[in-house]
């Protein structure tokens, strides 16, 4: 599951120290389950702005929300949102995890998400 890999590098490390040894793969699923169990996840869009990109938060998902789409999240966020550069940020609580981008290819239809501070809608 590529959440599970994407999460790798957040639980092993902190499990193998709790443990004090490498933790078996039993350890491993039960430590992930706990922790995307708690999880929440912000979206964000990159917006090219000069020669940077900005990216804007444009939606936010609860576990539950995430697993009807994690089967296939490309798919999703592009039937939803169209194409674009996608960053999906995950949180135990307000600890960040992990950030994991997707790039569907195909027209917008997120720009009415996507604000600036204090300017509005980003242009079309």
């Amino acid at each position: 599951m590529w959440i599970k890999s994407a999460f790798r590098d957040y639980y092993k490390p902190k499990l193998r120290r709790s443990l004090k040894h490498e933790p078996s793969q039993s350890e491993i699923d039960c430590r992930f389950e706990e922790i995307y169990n708690e999880t929440n996840s912000i979206l964000l869009v990159g917006v090219n702005e000069g020669v940077g990109i900005q990216f804007y938060e444009i939606a936010r998902f609860t576990k539950e929300q995430v697993d009807g789409f994690r089967a296939d999240p490309e798919d999703y966020l592009f039937k939803r949102f169209g194409g674009g550069w996608f960053k999906l940020n995950f949180y135990e609580g307000a600890t960040f995890i992990v950030c994991v981008n997707f790039k569907p290819k195909g027209e917008p239809k997120w720009k009415h998400l996507a604000t600036k501070k204090s300017d509005g809608p980003i242009p079309s």
